[in-house]
C-alpha cells in the first residue's frame, strides 16, 4: 500500500484566532453546513484525563461549543483525587461515555475511550488542550467531501505562558535554523504577529514523507478514519511521551492517505508543567525507538544524531541569550552537511529534538 497525499494551499491562518480567542471559545459562532453538502460523519474524542480539574472545563467546553451535528464525547479520568470528576459530571449531558478509575497510564486510558468509540473519525483531546471555534466543521466537511482521505492534519495555535519554558523555540537557535530553512523549506512553525509568546504550526505533505526522522504533526490537530486503529492496542502502550508519533507513523507505514489544511483546529496551551514540556531525555529514547522501528537503516541517523547533534542542541538551550549560541549553531549546520550524503540533506535536516532537553 503506497501513501497518497493531498495539500490545500497553505497560507497560515494566523489572523484567525489571536491572542486570548481561546477565551472565547465558547461564545463564537460556527459555520452552518449547507443542505447540498454531503452526510457529515460522525466524530468521536476521547478526553484522558488525571489531576486535570483546573483544565478540563475549558476543554469539554470547548468541544460542546463546536455544535457539531454528530459529536461523540468519551471521558477517561484515571481516578483523579482533585475535583476533575465534579467537573466532569458538570458536563454529563453532553458527554456519551464516561469513567473515573485507575488504569496504567495515558496511553491505557486513550484505548479505554477508542474502545467506546463508534464514530467513523477519531483523535482524543487532552484535558489541557481546546479545539478552536468551528473546527469540527471544517473537519467532518473535509472527510465528507473527500471520502479519500484516511488522515487530515490541519494547524495548531500554540500559546506559552511563562518565559522560561524549556520547549519554547530558542530565538537565536532559530537564526541559524532559518538560513539554512532558506535553501531546505520544512519550516512550518511561525510566530504570531499578535503575540510574541505563541506560534502557528502547520505540516506540510514533505514532512510527513520525511516520517520518522520529521516530527511534524501537532496530535491535536490530526484526525483519522477509526478503521486505521485496528491493531490490538490503538497506541502503543509502550510509549509514555511519543504514543502520538509512534500512532502517525504507523499510519505512514501502512500507507494511509494524508489531506493537509491550513485551518487552524486546536490551541495548546504550554504552561511548563505539561507532561511534553518536562519529558526531557526520556523523550529521545522513546523516539529513537520510533524511528530504529519505522526507518530500518543499518545504523540509524538517530545514533550520530545522539553523539554529535543533540548534545549540542542542550548546549544551545543552557546557553541561551549568550554568544556561544552563534559560535555553535553553525557547528550543528556543519554536522547535518556532513551526515546528509548518507541520510540525504532534508531527513538529516528533519531530524532534531530540540523540544526535549
Amino acid at each position: 500500500m503506497t501513501n497518497s497525499f493531498v495539500q490545500t494551499p497553505n497560507p497560515l491562518q494566523a489572523n484567525d484566532l489571536q491572542s486570548g480567542d481561546r477565551l472565547a471559545v465558547a461564545t463564537s459562532p460556527n459555520p452552518t453546513p449547507s443542505s447540498a453538502s454531503p452526510k457529515l460523519p460522525r466524530i468521536s474524542i476521547v478526553v484522558p484525563n488525571y489531576q486535570g480539574g483546573a483544565t478540563i472545563g475549558q476543554t469539554l467546553q470547548s468541544l460542546v461549543d463546536q455544535n457539531y451535528p454528530d459529536l461523540e464525547i468519551i471521558v477517561v479520568d484515571g481516578g483523579s483525587t482533585d475535583h476533575s470528576v465534579e467537573v466532569i459530571q458538570q458536563f454529563a449531558e453532553q458527554i456519551t461515555w464516561w469513567v473515573s478509575e485507575p488504569d496504567r497510564g495515558q496511553s491505557h486510558a486513550i484505548n479505554k475511550g477508542f474502545s467506546h468509540c463508534t464514530g467513523d473519525i477519531v483523535n482524543w483531546l487532552c484535558s489541557d488542550d481546546l479545539l478552536a471555534p468551528g473546527a469540527l466543521m471544517t473537519i467532518g466537511q473535509q472527510f465528507a467531501e473527500f471520502p479519500e482521505i484516511d488522515v487530515l492534519v490541519g494547524c495548531c495555535r500554540i500559546e506559552y505562558l511563562t518565559t522560561d519554558n524549556t520547549v519554547e523555540p530558542l530565538k537565536e537557535t532559530s537564526f541559524w535554523i532559518s538560513q539554512l530553512q532558506r535553501f531546505i523549506p520544512l519550516g512550518t512553525l511561525q510566530r504570531s504577529p499578535t503575540d510574541d509568546r505563541a506560534y502557528i504550526r502547520s505540516t506540510t505533505l514533505e514532512q510527513i514523507q520525511l516520517m520518522p526522522a520529521s516530527v511534524p504533526i501537532y496530535q491535536p490537530a490530526c484526525f483519522y478514519r477509526r478503521s486505521l486503529i485496528n491493531r490490538s492496542n490503538p497506541v502503543d502502550e509502550r510509549y509514555v511521551y511519543t504514543m502520538d508519533i509512534e500512532l502517525f507513523n504507523y499510519f505512514h507505514a501502512q500507507g494511509v492517505s494524508w489531506k493537509t489544511i491550513p485551518d487552524v483546529l486546536c490551541i495548546a496551551i504550554i504552561s511548563g508543567q505539561n507532561k511534553s514540556s518536562v519529558a526531557g531525555v526520556k523523550a529521545t529514547y522513546e523516539l529513537e525507538q520510533i524511528y530504529t522501528t519505522y526507518a530500518q537503516e543499518k545504523i540509524p541517523l538517530t545514533y550520530w544524531h545522539r553523539k554529535l547533534r543533540y548534545p549540542l542542541e542542550r548546549f544551545l538551550k543552557l546557553q541561551k541569550g549568550s554568544l556561544w549560541v552563534y559560535l555553535v549553531g553553525p557547528l550543528w549546520i556543519v554536522i547535518t552537511l556532513l551526515l546528509a550524503p548518507f541520510y540525504g540533506l532534508k531527513r538529516s535536516f528533519a531530524l532534531r529534538w530540540t523540544a526535549w532537553v
